[in-house]
């Protein structure tokens, strides 16, 4: 879907998506960043849990250091880039 803001893709590259199971991360929302309007608490979720259930024993292990927190599980099903185009010319 294009938007305003969005870059029209370029004839060599194309979206490439690889889509998997699992990889469950956290994201943590502060007490005062839950009203709504203000930005969110913590940065990226970098860290990849291999089971939702692994993904909520961390967020209740978390909720004992950010007590005023509230921290949302969630899950990776897809990721799509810019990928490139083979150039069929060349592969001829």
């Amino acid at each position: 879907m294009m938007t305003s803001t969005s870059q029209p893709l370029t004839p060599a590259m194309a979206p490439n998506t690889k889509s998997f199971a699992g990889n469950y991360l956290l994201w943590r929302k502060s007490g005062q960043n839950l009203r709504k309007g203000m930005p969110g608490g913590g940065g990226s979720p970098k860290f990849r849990h291999p089971s939702f259930a692994a993904a909520e024993t961390e967020a209740h292990r978390l909720l004992g250091m950010f007590p005023g927190s509230s921290f949302v599980i969630l899950q990776e099903v897809a990721r799509v880039k810019l990928a490139p185009i083979a150039d069929t010319a060349e592969a001829a």
